[in-house]
């Protein structure tokens, strides 16, 4: 059973990570069952979605009372437990492991934690009990990158702890093969895909942008994401400057997403780690991108260090400092076609496919 605080169609990478885990251990002929938070997403979208899955998906509700969607979804475990004889139990997501501390264990049942990102490291020193005490509860520690390992707080045995990648699948084969071949015919397009917070970065990229366009001025930069919290981006959309390069899409659908991509040449993130203790975990969208043939340009000192192979599928640069980001383009500008080719073998790597081999190894040692 895996228990998620995010799942398609609703947004976020902890969902995309749930989904794909759950679908590729099915593939893989597991009997999997997901029981998922889904926020920004209708009750028919979530149907619709659902009903075309080979994986059995049951749906947390949400209520006006936080009390009353606690209390329901913990039943829903509860019930779930009682009547099936799970191997394996996954927690996704801060909401999902700390319910980890109020569902029964039964003999023959393994716990396992994903780790991702800010749901580890809460700066809040009640949630930082209640997470530590939910993670020593845990059979097994699944942290998606060496740096969302290094956030790990509890006094975990480095028996119980097992780093594994995120890993990418896109679908949309028809959408992937009509994309425009990403390549640098006279033009430059950066894209960053994302939620829109200051997590993510984006001010960091729009800081450095002005710098960026001295050296290529017809550059355009795009953004892809739902526009949650533009407090530090807001004052750069509406500067005379740089407004002119920027493309602010909102959310979109995955094939306007993949086109999008397709006609892009460098993606970017400079994510940076949150006085809250959010922090990027890994950052799916640099593989998806990279699938593409996008070379990629990113944060050192967060999860991109392990989703960005530094000078061969990308560049990790200081995400504060707009000279480093330059630098970073002209080098991939420079060699576009060695960093592209590496960028789509380094994604393969990464591949569900492959990834999902490592979880079921994963759980072989402690089933």
């Amino acid at each position: 059973m895996l228990i998620t605080a995010e799942f398609p169609p609703g947004p976020g990478g902890i969902g995309n990570h749930a989904y794909n885990l759950g679908k590729f251990l099915g593939k893989n002929g597991h009997d999997v069952k997901v029981l998922a938070v889904s926020d920004y997403a209708s009750r028919e979208e979530e149907k619709n979605f659902d009903e075309k899955e080979e994986i059995e998906i049951q749906r947390f509700l949400r209520h006006e009372s936080r009390l009353k969607t606690l209390y329901g979804r913990i039943n829903k475990i509860r019930d779930a437990i009682a009547e099936n004889n799970f191997d394996i139990i996954i927690f996704s997501g801060r909401f999902s492991l700390l319910t980890s501390l109020l569902i029964p264990k039964k003999q023959g049942t393994k716990f396992v934690a994903i780790a991702h990102g800010g749901d580890i490291n809460p700066d809040s020193k009640l949630l930082k009990t209640a997470v530590n005490s939910a993670i020593r509860k845990m059979d097994l520690i699944i942290p998606v990158s060496r740096f969302s390992k290094s956030k790990l707080n509890a006094n975990i045995p480095e028996n119980k702890i097992e780093v594994i990648p995120n890993g990418f699948d896109i679908e949309l084969a028809d959408e992937v093969n009509s994309v425009i071949r990403n390549s640098l015919n006279g033009t430059l397009n950066l894209v960053t895909v994302g939620t829109v917070w200051p997590r993510k970065g984006h001010h960091n990229v729009l800081k450095a942008l002005p710098l960026v366009l001295k050296k290529f001025p017809e550059l355009k930069y795009k953004i892809i994401g739902r526009l949650a919290d533009t407090s530090k981006t807001k004052s750069y959309f509406e500067n005379e400057q740089i407004k002119k390069h920027l493309i602010v899409y909102g959310s979109v659908s995955n094939a306007e997403m993949i086109q999008e991509l397709g006609q892009s040449q460098i993606f970017i993130m400079l994510s940076e780690t949150q006085s809250s203790g959010d922090f990027e975990g890994f950052g799916i969208a640099v593989i998806e991108a990279n699938s593409l043939g996008l070379p990629a340009i990113g944060s050192r000192n967060s999860g991109l260090e392990d989703s960005i192979n530094d000078g061969e599928s990308g560049i990790l640069v200081d995400p504060k400092n707009p000279e480093e980001v330059v630098r970073a383009v002209e080098k991939i500008v420079n060699d576009y076609e060695r960093f592209s080719t590496n960028a789509k073998q380094w994604a393969l790597k990464h591949h569900w496919s492959n990834v999902v081999t490592l979880y079921e190894k994963a759980f072989d040692k402690i089933k």
